[in-house]
């Protein structure tokens, strides 16, 4: 099982996967079923937890595999009382998550979710002409029956970064990316309010090479607790959705990568 019988180039010996979890109990144990069968003895999950107060991190030991490693996080509690807190909360779990994470290649994944069978045999041999991979996605309810099968017509990413500030194309859970270049875009800027935004967009716009696989190799789960719904109306404001694209805006010509 796993890699071993996948055609991927040699270069790449290690696979991260960083999942943040917070009160994922329900969902997490099918996740990491579907993610662990494709990963390699010397791959990797890193989970960084928020301070689960159900059984999320019992469930996570008692599946029982020496590739999981779990990273506790604490919440800044200067958050704690804005309207945006779950959005930071579930950002910085992110960015902890892969700030601990080993391999040269990271996969972002959420606790609710699940891969298809065949994601890293058809994601990762792309990884060796492209620095940011992102596959298409189906819809699944909370009873993983299917809703739709194919989400996104064709590439949602643009060439430019208004374009890409605007139409925010970019899911973390369907995103493949080099360990070097990830890093390029940390650490998150201040008070952001959706990880996979700003990794997204940050690195297509500084000339890192990205493509698209229009094939779903995700089911995206929706359910009454997702931090970011896929589907229906975003009961966000309009000054909210402006307020944190400006704020990207300047970010993106501002920011101090960890990496020089």
């Amino acid at each position: 099982m796993g890699r071993s019988g996948t055609a991927i180039p040699h270069i790449f010996t290690m696979i991260s996967v960083c999942i943040a979890t917070y009160n994922g109990s329900k969902y997490i144990k099918e996740q990491l079923q579907s993610i662990l069968k494709q990963l390699g003895e010397e791959d990797e999950i890193i989970i960084s937890d928020d301070g689960s107060t159900d059984d999320t991190v019992n469930i996570i030991r008692g599946v029982s595999d020496n590739r999981i490693r779990v990273v506790n996080h604490t919440k800044d509690a200067s958050y704690k009382n804005l309207s945006v807190a779950s959005f930071l909360f579930a950002s910085y779990n992110f960015e902890n998550a892969i700030m601990h994470a080993r391999g040269n290649i990271i996969y972002l994944s959420d606790q609710d979710d699940v891969w298809a069978p065949d994601r890293i045999e058809k994601t990762l041999p792309l990884m060796g002409n492209n620095d940011l991979v992102m596959c298409n996605f189906s819809l699944i309810d909370e009873n993983s029956t299917m809703v739709l099968e194919k989400y996104l017509s064709k590439d949602p990413a643009g060439k430019t970064l208004f374009w890409n500030l605007w139409k925010i194309p970019f899911r973390g859970c369907c995103m493949t990316i080099k360990r070097e270049v990830l890093l390029q875009s940390m650490p998150l800027p201040s008070q952001c309010v959706c990880h996979d935004i700003w990794i997204g967009t940050y690195l297509v716009h500084k000339g890192y090479k990205y493509t698209f696989i229009n094939e779903p190799l995700h089911y995206y789960r929706s359910h009454t607790t997702n931090v970011s719904p896929v589907v229906g109306k975003s009961p966000n404001s309009l000054w909210f959705k402006l307020a944190y694209r400006l704020r990207y805006l300047i970010q993106v010509f501002t920011h101090k990568s960890l990496v020089q």
